[in-house]
């Protein structure tokens, strides 16, 4: 086969790929919106904003009195309100980020599909058990890289060595 009819299947390719994207391509409808806005507030996708607050606020707090214990307590317990203001306040941005998100990843009936399941008894475990699966999830995988960081540490100077690198 020649280098020129092998570029002529790589372009026949690209433009079959290229029509089957735009074939399965769909517009963002008023149905499809209202699913995801109702899919967002089912799982509750919108309020890890409020628990991303929370933990901004005792951040915030912490490092205040750290770096400034001159300011009063009674100050510093105004913060959480504050932080917690800003974020309902601007809820509607962050929805409006997240819809075209899900419009990406997911089709109207997936999002159906999604929403039907959210709505079964097992959709609501999930809904209730997922943020701690995340949150200790993310410790087994913190704890899991940290036990890797010596064989790490081994193969890249065994690698460096054999590359003639000095540590």
């Amino acid at each position: 086969m020649t280098a020129m009819s092998l570029h002529k299947i790589f372009l026949m390719f690209l433009a079959l790929c290229i029509s089957c994207t735009a074939a399965n391509a769909e517009d963002l409808t008023r149905e499809k919106r209202a699913d995801i806005e109702r899919l967002l507030t089912m799982t509750g996708s919108l309020s890890l904003g409020k628990q991303m607050a929370s933990a901004i606020t005792a951040n915030l707090a912490q490092n205040l009195k750290q770096t400034r214990p001159d300011i009063p307590d009674k100050v510093l317990e105004l913060l959480p309100g504050e932080v917690m203001a800003t974020f309902e306040e601007n809820m509607d941005s962050l929805k409006d980020e997240m819809i075209p998100l899900y419009h990406r990843h997911f089709s109207a009936a997936e999002i159906k599909g999604l929403i039907g399941f959210y709505s079964t008894d097992l959709g609501q475990k999930a809904i209730r058990t997922m943020p701690v699966l995340l949150q200790e999830g993310m410790l087994i995988g913190q704890r899991w890289g940290q036990s890797l960081s010596p064989k790490i540490r081994q193969r890249i100077g065994a690698k460096l060595k054999q590359q003639g690198v000095k540590l």
